[in-house]
């Protein structure tokens, strides 16, 4: 075959990876069906930027846990990485793990394995309307507005952001343990130092947050050591765990089979896709929707914000599950020892407080209060579509808008929401400084009005009230079908009895 350039026949590319053009040439051509029959001989193939990347080496090594890399096998992740990645690591990290140039067939696919069975990650879930839009044309306004923010060097922090963070994460701890130890036995001084630690652990969080996805010094290590100091030894959660979910979440978001985010049995169904018993990708096993699952989710519109008040006793379950069993947790010990240090301290200060009661009513408010930091979580996704129109060539943009809701507040009232009401943006722009996203979001806006992609935006009390109604609205689907399977179950047990009698 004659050598082909880069530039006339290769996939339209971003300009992320700096390859020569000897090296180029060097590279053997990769069709669609020949990349599918190298992922069915067990290769994790992923095209970036016109470039078959062979990850099988990479994939365990990974710093956002390896299903976030396997999730875009068979796929062109050209967005994804360039939306999770600095474009220095991308130019550095792409060709090295490069073995061709991947020949498009002409399809405008972005899955080419939608119809393979891999283990370790679904098709995509298909279904709803399709709003027939041009993906290719998102796909090229969507580089040309993240080369915009990268040239106004939006992404590089701006350290003067966290001042008014800084003071009150100092004040809310003090006052918290202020209260605590000089309470007096006055069981109203408890209350009040609960709420003001619970809404220390909800800043913390979005602090956390940031530190997650390299926002801060943009140092991989420091942020990540960072975020362990902060979220395992002051809250007590693994942020390793965090990490690993988050950026699953990032890659697959509210897809059914894939998001761990949605994936709520027995307690919520976000879908009535979840009363087929789906098998979870993330957590390697059915979601059965068994007899716990359907009357806890008849009942999820009305339980939503009880069950809300104990999702952070959830957390520190998930935090210890995973560093304890997971095969992949890179900073294993010193969370361990971050997270015993938190438990150490924390019991330590409820031996200021004289009586058992009061120190459960402490632990209990400081804790449950923090419902509100699940609740600002789950109101950006829980409504929004699981299904896509098109999985083999709907875009990463077009994906994240589709999957994802930004909540309207004051400009005052930014702190209370850690700037990450704009949950459309971050997700587009994952390394993107929470406290620029209110600038992007315009602009953001506009890409979605020239394109035809409905942009949703509620308050926070109509966000609420939205996403209740949605899941009031799987609740009564959830009735019809436990009563379908009743009578099913009554046709089956008279027809045996008759059969018996017989």
């Amino acid at each position: 075959m004659p050598a082909r350039t880069r530039q006339a026949e290769a996939v339209p590319a971003t300009g992320l990876t700096k390859l020569s053009e000897k090296r180029w040439q060097q590279l053997p051509v990769c069709t669609v069906a020949q990349l599918r029959q190298r992922i069915t001989c067990g290769e994790y193939l992923v095209v970036i930027d016109g470039l078959v990347c062979k990850l099988n080496g990479f994939v365990n090594k990974h710093p956002g846990g390896p299903l976030a890399v396997l999730h875009m096998v068979g796929h062109d992740a050209t967005d994804e990485v360039l939306s999770m990645h600095p474009r220095e690591v991308i130019a550095t990290m792409v060709p090295r793990w490069a073995v061709a140039q991947f020949e498009p067939d002409g399809s405008k696919r972005v899955s080419f394995v939608e119809d393979m069975a891999l283990p370790y990650s679904a098709p995509r879930t298909a279904g709803g309307e399709d709003p027939v839009l041009d993906y290719k044309a998102i796909q090229r306004d969507y580089w040309q507005l993240h080369a915009q923010l990268q040239a106004g060097g939006f992404f590089k922090c701006n350290y003067s952001d966290y001042t008014w963070d800084a003071m009150r994460y100092v004040v809310l701890l003090v006052a918290s343990l202020g209260l605590v130890m000089w309470g007096a036995g006055q069981t109203w001084v408890y209350i009040v130092a609960g709420l003001c630690t619970a809404l220390l652990w909800q800043q913390l969080s979005f602090l956390v947050h940031d530190l997650g996805h390299n926002e801060l010094t943009g140092r991989r290590g420091v942020d990540l050591i960072l975020g362990i100091c902060v979220a395992d030894l002051l809250g007590g959660l693994s942020v390793g765990w965090w990490k690993k979910n988050h950026n699953t979440h990032h890659v697959v978001t509210n897809d059914v089979d894939n998001d761990p985010d949605i994936q709520h049995l027995p307690f919520f169904a976000i879908s009535t896709r979840f009363f087929e018993s789906r098998f979870s990708t993330y957590y390697r096993r059915v979601m059965h929707f068994d007899s716990a699952a359907r009357l806890f989710v008849s009942l999820q519109d009305k339980l939503y914000y009880v069950i809300m008040c104990f999702a952070r006793f959830n957390l520190y379950v998930q935090s210890w599950l995973y560093l304890l069993t997971s095969d992949f947790a890179p900073y294993r010990m010193l969370e361990v020892l971050c997270i015993a240090g938190f438990f150490v301290w924390f019991g330590y200060l409820l031996t200021y407080i004289p009586t058992w009661p009061q120190r459960l009513l402490y632990v209990l408010i400081a804790n449950t209060a923090s419902a509100v930091l699940h609740v600002q979580l789950t109101l950006s996704h829980f409504a929004m579509s699981t299904e896509s129109p098109d999985p083999e060539r709907e875009c990463f943009c077009a994906r994240q808008v589709r999957t994802t809701m930004d909540v309207i507040c004051p400009r005052w009232f930014d702190w209370f929401h850690g700037g990450l009401q704009f949950q459309i943006e971050h997700h587009l722009f994952p390394r993107l400084p929470r406290h620029k996203l209110v600038h992007v979001q315009p602009l953001v806006k506009d890409l979605c009005r020239r394109h035809g992609m409905q942009f949703k935006e509620f308050s926070f009390i109509d966000g609420n009230v939205y996403t209740v109604q949605w899941l009031g609205e799987v609740a009564r689907r959830a009735k019809v079908y436990n009563c379908r399977e009743h009578l099913h179950q009554q046709a089956v047990t008279s027809i045996a009895k008759a059969a018996g009698g017989l």
